[in-house]
């Protein structure tokens, strides 16, 4: 193989590693849209809050959690989701692998994700919320692998988090077209090999 050879399949590997990596998308979720003392429900699942108003589909569907008008501190302005439930859950179909947001309870609660729907699974990671309700901070749970689920646990009505914030894990799809460009690559080097 040359050098010119060993390059260009350098450079074409590297293209198709940044287009897998910009396939995966980062998503905000500030709950300033959904309708207030109800539930987000399928708000952001393509689907509707419990008043009916429709959301956007960002693949998240939320279980006990109530949006409110916020003036729990900046962050929480002008709504923020509250756990209606002594456990609330997210879940994330296609994936995440990272978790931040904005937080704050009136006692002790906890932010744990699982690997799988519904809090099942593995416990991924967790993080004790402050104790202060109205001093949102900005938190992240810190975790490796792939999660399905993030679930608020506490006191019901205890705990409310904002500005959500999720890494979502590139679709099926983008792996197979990375595979094929590979293949592909594989073949041309091939090919020019025996030329």
């Amino acid at each position: 193989m040359t050098l010119k050879s060993a390059l260009k399949t350098s450079v074409l590997v590297g293209l198709l590693g940044l287009a897998l990596q910009a396939q995966a998308a980062t998503i905000l979720m500030n709950f300033d849209g959904v309708t207030s003392n109800y539930q987000v429900a399928e708000f952001y699942n393509g689907g509707t809050d419990g008043a009916g108003l429709s959301g956007v589909n960002y693949g998240v569907s939320y279980h006990n959690f109530i949006a409110t008008d916020g003036a729990y501190g900046q962050t929480s302005l002008p709504n923020l989701a509250y756990n209606g439930a002594a456990l609330s859950v997210a879940d994330v179909a296609a994936g995440f692998t990272s978790l931040s947001f904005t937080s704050g309870a009136f006692s002790p609660s906890y932010m744990d994700v699982y690997s799988g729907l519904g809090g099942s699974g593995t416990l991924l990671g967790s993080v004790q919320l402050g104790n202060d309700p109205n001093a949102f901070a900005s938190t992240s749970v810190t975790f490796s692998g792939v999660a399905l689920s993030f679930v608020l646990r506490g006191g019901a009505g205890q705990a409310g988090i904002d500005d959500v914030q999720i890494t979502t894990v590139p679709e099926p799809e983008t792996y197979a077209m990375m595979l094929a460009g590979l293949a592909l690559v594989g073949v041309a080097k091939r090919r020019k090999l025996r030329a």
